[in-house]
């Protein structure tokens, strides 16, 4: 077979014009630091690729996810610890009202314990966000409100009228709140304690609700019945009632630790979710992301072949022709 000049720039052209491409491509992974920029440069990793880019998505979301609800829980944890600091000043103030030798003595702790009882309901309808932290699955306004007669009302339902044996004293909206982190969630069964973690905070089970041996059994009418007492001149009674909130706290240090535990395992889940998304991203990388060493060195290469492809052109190509080119 004769090799025809034809034939030496037909294949000169070729080869002048894969090395170019090969050139150009790595140019670009080195630029993109990709190991592929295109699906069809290869089908199989680029499925994989978009795959993790996914669970990535995924897994940010639900971190940030567990962030808000970090935030929501550790607000929730602090005002409780507030409510608990005012009760003590409560304790403080009844004491020494119950050591009062005349009746303006009396009147200006009823007006302190006011003030607190006031403080306590503030500090209760405390919001995250735009969220009140212990409204339970209601959002509409504040949780804790008071009726014209002084009586507290949760999410609009007395709080002392509470009856177990009454369904119509119960409060609807006090139902638990579950978030969904990243346990996996069944479309069809929702979100509970298996697939998601409780974020919500029953402001009635804080303050306590109903009564007990005739007593108000939450916080707030205490040290308004105590306030009453202190304005009526009764002492004994104010003392009795006081002795009645001090077992009230206990509910709080149940509530300030049932909380913890969920703190604690909300960390631990963003843990889990942040090794997770490096594992993630350490896998996408060993699919995209392109060994800058090994394709530094590919691109001298390359370098190197389109100038030898050049010089060698002037040996296959009419000069004229050659030096348009170049």
């Amino acid at each position: 077979m004769r090799i025809t000049e034809g034939i030496m720039t037909n294949n000169y052209t070729r080869n002048l014009q894969t090395n170019i491409k090969n050139l150009s491509d790595s140019n670009l992974k080195l630029t993109s630091q990709r190991k592929f920029n295109h699906v069809s440069e290869d089908t199989a990793a680029a499925a994989k690729a978009f795959s993790l880019r996914r669970q990535i998505d995924q897994s940010e979301e639900h971190i940030r996810t567990v962030e808000d609800a970090m935030g929501e829980l550790n607000t929730a944890g602090e005002t409780i610890i507030t409510v608990s600091s005012i009760l003590k000043t409560v304790y403080e103030t009844a004491t020494r009202g119950g050591g009062a030798m005349n009746q303006e003595a009396m009147d200006a702790v009823a007006k302190s314990l006011d003030g607190l009882k006031t403080e306590i309901l503030q500090t209760m309808n405390g919001k995250y966000g735009d969220k009140y932290l212990f409204s339970g699955s209601a959002n509409d306004g504040q949780p804790f409100t008071v009726d014209a007669d002084g009586k507290l009302l949760f999410n609009g339902k007395p709080v002392d009228a509470y009856d177990p044996a009454d369904p119509d004293t119960y409060f609807p909206e006090n139902k638990e709140v579950y978030l969904d982190i990243g346990f996996g969630i069944d479309g069809q069964a929702g979100i509970n304690a298996k697939t998601g973690i409780k974020i919500s905070t029953s402001g009635v089970d804080v303050l306590g609700y109903g009564t007990e041996d005739g007593q108000p059994n939450n916080i707030y009418s205490l040290i308004g019945k105590m306030e009453d007492q202190f304005k009526a001149g009764d002492k004994e009674g104010a003392l009795q009632t006081l002795d009645h909130l001090k077992k009230k706290e206990s509910s709080l240090s149940m509530a300030i630790s049932e909380v913890g535990t969920r703190q604690n395992m909300v960390e631990r889940t963003k843990d889990r979710l942040d090794s997770g998304l490096v594992h993630l991203k350490e896998s996408q990388k060993n699919i995209e992301a392109v060994s800058l060493e090994e394709e530094s060195i590919n691109n001298k290469s390359y370098m190197a072949a389109w100038m030898v492809t050049l010089q060698l052109g002037s040996n296959i190509i009419p000069p004229s022709v050659f030096d348009f080119m170049r």
